[in-house]
């Protein structure tokens, strides 16, 4: 089985285009596993954690409330391998975006990073992000950057 690992920000259309290559592949609903990562911002103090800072009450209210933290793109990037019935799990995390997709490739043992890029200018296109950028440069893995669709 082929694994992808699927970072997903919060834009819908880049998250739609992602999918969309990885439905491309030549057999995409029989060999393929897709891993759905959201990275958010918003990081626990590890150190205060560690120690206990954190009562049960926070730990069930984040757990909770982690609908509201996955953006609707990530909605849109399921809802189109359902329709593809491509096999696929929801992963979400926070933390530092390229460091925490490049310890989710390898934690997941993923075979590739499907990332799309941002939105830019003619000249901006030969460019990267530096999420994009940085994946790109220290992952061991391929890497396949998806423009935007428009």
């Amino acid at each position: 089985m082929y694994r992808i690992l699927l970072p997903v920000d919060t834009n819908e259309s880049r998250a739609r285009a992602q999918v969309d290559a990885i439905l491309e592949l030549p057999a995409a609903a029989e060999d393929v596993f897709v891993d759905v990562v959201h990275v958010h911002d918003e990081t626990m103090p590890d150190a205060e954690w560690a120690a206990g800072g954190f009562s049960e009450t926070y730990t069930e209210e984040l757990a909770e409330n982690i609908d509201q933290r996955i953006p609707s793109s990530v909605a849109v990037a399921v809802d189109d391998l359902e329709a593809a019935d491509v096999e696929y799990a929801v992963h979400e995390t926070a933390g530092e975006p390229a460091e925490t997709i490049l310890e989710a490739v390898t934690e997941l043992d993923s075979n590739v990073i499907v990332l799309g890029s941002g939105d830019q200018s003619p000249v901006g296109k030969m460019l990267f992000g530096s999420v994009t950028q940085d994946v790109v440069l220290e992952s061991d893995r391929p890497v396949t950057v998806v423009p935007a669709a428009e």
